[in-house]
């Protein structure tokens, strides 16, 4: 926390002008409402993509089941993480009371949505970026570069998960690496659980898409309801899944502080010079849909803890040696 403190209130210091400046005008108020509503359609998107993957695997949620696991694992991502994150409570919640089998598909089913999330936000970035590439300059096509890398390396990584001629050497060669094993075992039976149904897996990744997108727009939204000039949608599309992945580091209120340092920086390229400004606009928002995950929250609170205590037991009933 006292990081996260310290690194926003870096940026206030030397944005403090801005602020200022920022303040002295009048907000539209209409954009922002707008960039919160398209915010919350990107979460309802975004739990209904591990809705999917798990139905694939005929695991026991239904829809408003994903919904109401989300927004508490979304509250669990912009506060300090608990002793169990939102991921762990999803696990807990579809494998109580049932077989190891469905336990597997159930930490398949959360591993590939983040891994599909990750490589829809770089591929939403190389494709946009593409089509800016004659707009902007050196520095952003670097950028672009980038996420074309990490697009590549994220398909080479699926293609292998995927292949399972290809784990039969790697598995030889974790052989007696007993944590490096169980990490490639549960990768080979996310694979297995997935392969017959491969349409569903490029589904989730469209859809993980469309969603970055919609936080894209209400990124763009928020900057351009407090500032009168802002860099165009073409640029946003670029710079922001940038940004946005920033705050998967590990630090308390999304990465308080570490995004908005990104921002600054990554919006100079495009001649922005409040893009820590922006950020900040733009957390305002995602603090807002905060507030509807903790609404989620309070209102199921009995069952979360109960769902808290059986993965504390679980963990507690794990050998040491393990």
């Amino acid at each position: 926390m006292g990081v996260s403190v310290g690194l926003l209130g870096l940026v206030v210091f030397f944005n403090r002008s801005q602020l200022a400046e920022v303040f002295s005008r009048p907000i539209d108020a209409s954009r922002y409402a707008l960039a919160f509503v398209l915010l919350i359609c990107a979460l309802l998107l975004t739990f209904t993509r591990w809705f999917t993957l798990a139905r694939a695997l005929n695991l026991p949620v239904t829809w408003l089941d994903a919904v109401k696991l989300g927004f508490i694992g979304n509250l669990w991502n912009l506060v300090i993480p608990g002793a169990v994150g939102g991921d762990a409570i999803k696990a807990v919640y579809v494998c109580r009371g049932h077989a190891r089998e469905q336990k597997t598909h159930a930490i398949a089913s959360i591993i590939l949505d983040r891994i599909l999330g990750l490589l829809g936000l770089f591929l939403l970035a190389a494709t946009t970026g593409l089509n800016a590439w004659s707009k902007t300059g050196t520095d952003v096509h670097r950028l672009i570069l980038i996420a074309w890398v990490a697009v590549i390396s994220g398909a080479i990584g699926l293609t292998i998960v995927f292949t399972p001629a290809l784990y039969r050497p790697l598995n030889r060669l974790v052989a007696g690496k007993k944590k490096l094993a169980k990490v490639l075992a549960e990768l080979e039976a996310m694979a297995s659980d997935y392969r017959d149904r491969i349409w569903v897996v490029f589904g989730a990744l469209l859809l993980s898409m469309s969603i970055h997108a919609l936080f894209v727009i209400s990124f763009y939204l928020a900057g351009s309801a407090i500032f009168p000039s802002i860099p165009g949608l073409a640029e946003h599309f670029v710079i922001v899944p940038l940004v946005l992945f920033t705050t998967a580091v590990p630090l308390p209120f999304g990465a308080l502080g570490v995004s908005e340092g990104a921002s600054s920086k990554l919006f100079e390229l495009v001649g922005h010079p409040n893009g820590a400004i922006a950020m900040m606009a733009f957390r305002v928002v995602l603090y807002a849909g905060g507030a509807v995950s903790a609404l989620v929250y309070l209102a199921n609170m009995r069952e979360v803890k109960s769902l808290q205590k059986s993965e504390e037991t679980a963990i507690s009933q794990i050998p040491a040696t393990e």
